[in-house]
């Protein structure tokens, strides 16, 4: 009677045990795409007053845009990883509704964003599925990873301001380049469908170095131009390219 009580706690311990055969050390590449919003927080939009909930309020969805993240993942070992992605994808803002709303300025800004970041999986593939095939074999589906990513890249960017923005910046005379570097942090989590498919969630707020993303910097500006980018992903993991 007592091993027969003792099954279920057995079977529970098997199904959050790491998935077996560590795929990530026979497939040590992954290859991935996803879509999602765009976010922008800068110097136009924002919140009618002051009090915006720690910058919560200065998120206008109607203002999000499509962005598109395409990478390739590498991973030496159970907790740490590299890669290179490329991220296509536009931002806009809108004073209506907002404390300069009077000024109306309205911007749309077309990017494209190359970086490089290093990613920590404080959790790596953990089973909470299972299943065996038709030969018996154990099959690596149903799998947890958790991660924190942080990195650097570049950012090419063109601004198309409304005519009241592009009359101040005659005004002004803004000049500004149309390349910048940007810091891209943020968690990511991924799902595993099969031995080599995942579905990944992500979500990671760019730190520009300029001021001038959506064309525009305030006198009272106090930092730099900041979007998020959140996206679903499709994941493929790739066998050693040759090189095991």
């Amino acid at each position: 009677m007592q091993f027969r009580k003792a099954i279920p706690f057995m079977l529970a311990l098997l199904l959050v045990l790491p998935a077996s055969g560590q795929s990530w050390r026979s497939r040590p590449f992954e290859a991935y795409g996803g879509f999602g919003p765009v976010n922008y927080f800068g110097d136009i939009g924002g919140s009618a007053n002051e009090n915006n909930w720690y910058g919560l309020r200065d998120l206008d969805i109607t203002r999000s845009r499509p962005g598109f993240i395409a990478g390739l993942r590498y991973i030496p070992g159970k907790y740490l990883a590299a890669n290179g992605n490329l991220v296509l994808g536009w931002m806009s803002g809108d004073d209506k509704g907002g404390r300069n709303e009077s000024r109306a300025y309205i911007f749309n800004t077309a990017f494209l964003e190359v970086s490089a970041r290093g990613e920590f999986f404080p959790v790596r593939d953990v089973r909470i599925l299972s299943g065996v095939d038709r030969r018996g074999l154990v099959r690596n589906y149903g799998t947890f990873s958790f991660y924190l990513f942080g990195g650097a890249g570049t950012i090419l960017y063109h601004v198309m301001p409304n005519d009241n923005l592009e009359a101040r910046r005659e005004r002004d005379n803004l000049e500004h380049g149309m390349v910048t570097v940007v810091f891209p942090a943020g968690l990511g989590i991924k799902l595993g469908i099969s031995n080599t498919m995942d579905i990944g969630f992500e979500i990671g707020g760019r730190y520009s170095l300029n001021d001038y993303l959506d064309g525009f910097t305030s006198p009272t500006a106090t930092s730099n131009d900041i979007y998020y980018l959140t996206t679903v992903q499709l994941v493929y993991r790739l066998a050693g390219l040759g090189l095991e």
